[in-house]
């Protein structure tokens, strides 16, 4: 087996400071060196031990990160590039799937508490889990947040993103191209519209359909599970028996529910965009490449990822430096679903 004493030895520099390169440690070494001793590990193919390097520094050299679902594919996406980037520092990426269920989410954050991970990235904000992050923050834990909307006073790293403030953007760019009728279709912002409750994202919602002079009542949720089959049955029970869409303009909550959205009005007679408009929210190469291409609110994933793996190393290299808070602007990216006189 290939060891540090090995890469020092033809690199010629000693095993401490192979290591320091190796684990992207400050070291004072020259560049020319520095590539001498990653192009010797590269050749000997070189894989570093990290559980004798866990036992001997206290760690584990693996982040983990918070995601809700496996069903939507922009956190595959996440998952994928926040990889990409670890591995480089020379970490691995340990995911925790949650499912949005508080007692899977409080696992997850004491694995953080347990030293389990030597940090977590989590990819939303549970207002179940106040009091663990209470605990993470007086333990002095690494914990960074992706967060969708401002959340005051938050004692963390933060990369915020404006997805709630896409509900007002997409709501407005459908009244744009003529829809009277606009629905939300989804999870919990379409649970919520549909029981006349409040949250963020519908406020941007009513206040893009009220600017327009588009009425907003409860039966503008369509309320569906988590999956295209899900979002297709609660479509296709919407539509039937009927010779018009109740709606003209549907924006999905999320890309695991546009493709059985569309499939559903397509089934029921209802022709996109001419009939009915439809938007998501996540640019994935399916939106672009589907036979109608979808409008969409798209997150910029990579400099989002980008930003959550420069916050980590840098919390743990200086864990008492100030909470650092990012953000980052979507764009909307119209395409066929919404303006028929779009190609793609």
């Amino acid at each position: 087996m290939i060891t540090l004493k090995d890469i020092g030895r033809i690199a010629g520099c000693d095993i401490s400071t192979a290591s320091r390169v190796l684990n992207g440690k400050p070291c004072r070494v020259s560049e020319e060196m520095r590539d001498r001793i990653h192009e010797t590990a590269r050749q000997l193919e070189y894989l570093p031990n990290r559980t004798a390097s866990s036992l001997a520094n206290g760690n584990t050299r693996t982040v983990g990160v918070l995601i809700p679902n496996v069903f939507d594919g922009v956190y595959a996406e996440y998952l994928e590039r926040l990889e990409t980037g670890f591995t480089a520092a020379g970490y691995a990426v340990r995911p925790f799937i949650c499912h949005n269920r508080p007692e899977k989410e409080n696992a997850a954050l004491d694995s953080l508490l347990r030293n389990e991970v030597d940090a977590m990235i989590a990819m939303y904000y549970s207002f179940d889990c106040r009091d663990r992050y209470e605990r993470i923050s007086r333990s002095r834990q690494p914990l960074i947040f992706r967060c969708v909307n401002e959340i005051e006073e938050l004692p963390f790293d933060t990369v915020r993103m404006d997805l709630t403030e896409g509900y007002g953007v997409l709501a407005s760019h459908l009244a744009d191209m003529g829809c009277k009728r606009i629905a939300v279709v989804g999870g919990s912002v379409a649970s919520l519209l549909a029981c006349g409750g409040n949250s963020i994202p519908l406020g941007y919602f009513r206040a893009a359909c009220k600017a327009r002079g588009i009425a907003v009542g409860p039966e503008c949720g369509i309320v569906s599970g988590d999956g295209q089959d899900e979002a297709y049955e609660a479509v296709s029970r919407l539509c039937k028996g009927k010779s018009a869409p109740p709606f003209d303009g549907m924006i999905v909550q999320s890309t695991n529910r546009v493709f059985g959205v569309c499939k559903a009005l397509l089934d029921a007679g209802f022709r996109i965009p001419e009939t009915v408009k439809a938007a998501t929210f996540s640019d994935l190469s399916v939106c672009r490449y589907s036979p109608i291409p979808v409008t969409v609110w798209a997150q910029p994933v990579e400099e989002i990822c980008r930003a959550l793996t420069e916050a980590t190393l840098a919390r743990l290299e200086h864990p008492d430096s100030p909470p650092r808070k990012m953000e980052f602007q979507s764009t909307l990216i119209i395409r066929k679903s919404t303006n028929p006189e779009r190609n793609a």
